[in-house]
């Protein structure tokens, strides 16, 4: 699951905003009702309580996780507008091309058309080394919060007796579940935990005060 969790996070937004791109937050829902309860005695197996997941809001949702992928954003900010401009360059001279190519001389469009090539060329190059970097970038920041949130959903799930969790998305796309109680959906509830646990102005977790 934690291998699934980076590739998604990942998935087609390393160029324009780094990691950025996970799927949307889903509705709020309320906590199940069993969400207080303690550890169920063992022996139960699959008689235990099913949950759903959907680690897209953690984005937004988790503290940590979005103080460090806002920095990462900032960190790759110059990159994307560079990769914007050359975008904008080439479109406006395809543009040239295309309205202004027949009444120029030949030598002119071609020009334009070899300074597009070339502006592509430079484009697929930076992008392809702004997308290793960014990756390698994203593992190095978010890889040990994710972990820390892995360690975490163990924890709370073993507390209400959660023997399964569920991505909500992969369930969406692919449509393997006909029906689920929204009290089923853990996020919300989750991420609350979590960010009481682990706040974000902080590096470990929450200690009681008198």
């Amino acid at each position: 699951m934690k291998k699934l969790l980076i590739g998604l996070a990942l998935c087609g937004a390393m160029t324009i905003a780094v990691a950025a791109q996970t799927p949307p937050p889903p509705p709020r829902t309320n906590a199940p009702a069993g969400a207080a309860a303690t550890t169920p005695a063992g022996g139960l197996g699959a008689e235990g309580k099913i949950a759903i997941l959907f680690y897209g809001a953690f984005r937004e949702g988790i503290g940590e996780m979005k103080a460090k992928l806002d920095t990462l954003n900032a960190e790759f900010e110059p990159k994307n507008k560079e990769i914007q401009s050359l975008r904008e360059r080439i479109e406006n001279l395809n543009a040239q091309i295309r309205t202004q190519g027949g009444t120029v001389q030949p030598a002119v469009r071609n020009q334009w058309a070899e300074e597009a090539a070339e502006k592509d060329k430079q484009l697929k190059r930076l992008a392809e080394d702004t997308d290793a970097m960014a990756k390698k970038r994203f593992e190095e920041v978010a890889g040990p919060i994710q972990e820390k949130i892995f360690k975490f959903l163990e924890q709370y799930s073993q507390q209400r007796g959660i023997v399964m969790v569920l991505e909500g998305s992969a369930l969406q796309q692919t449509g393997v579940i006909l029906f689920a109680s929204q009290a089923t959906n853990i996020t919300e509830d989750f991420m609350k935990e979590y960010n009481k646990a682990y706040p974000a102005a902080t590096s470990g977790p929450t200690t009681s005060r008198k």
